[in-house]
Formats: structure tokens, C-alpha cells, sequence
């Protein structure tokens, strides 16, 4: 498990990820795109593979939360019901 691996699952989900280094460690960024398949705004979130396990970190009313999960695949499954991209 890995961010780039991450990085591609989200992207075939249609999401927009770019992995950057963030404090010296290695984040995954990632956000819905608009229309225009621009990132909309207020809907960037990073992702963190921290002590093994998957760290998400969102925002709700500019209130940080952090989520963290086993696996990729339960990753995903949060991703698609918190941040749904509408076609």
C-alpha cells in the first residue's frame, strides 16, 4: 500500500490527485473536478499513509477531521459516499 497506488485508484474513480511532499513527508492531495475538470474549490483533501495505516483528512465548516482506514478499498468506499462527483 502506497500513495501512488491510491493515486491511481482515485483517478480511475475520476478524482484529481497530485502527490506532494507536505513537512517532509509524502502527501496525496486529491479533489473533485468541476465541469471544466478543474478541482472545485473546498473540496481538496489529503491523504497521509501514517504508523501503516491510510490517514484522510477533510474538512467540514473549516473543521478539520481525520479519518483512517485499513485498506484501500475502504478507503474508496468513504471517499465515494463523502465526496460523490456528480456527472
Amino acid at each position: 500500500m502506497n500513495l501512488k497506488e491510491i493515486s491511481k485508484e482515485l483517478e480511475s474513480e475520476g478524482y484529481l490527485p497530485a502527490i506532494q511532499i507536505l513537512d517532509s513527508k509524502e502527501t496525496l492531495f486529491f479533489a473533485i473536478p468541476d465541469k471544466k475538470g478543474e478541482p472545485l474549490l473546498n473540496s481538496i483533501s489529503n491523504i497521509q499513509i501514517i504508523n501503516g495505516k491510510i490517514v484522510l483528512l477533510y474538512y467540514v465548516r473549516q473543521i478539520d477531521v481525520n479519518e483512517e482506514f485499513k485498506t484501500i478499498e475502504e478507503l474508496l468506499k468513504f471517499v465515494r459516499q463523502v465526496f460523490p462527483i456528480e456527472n
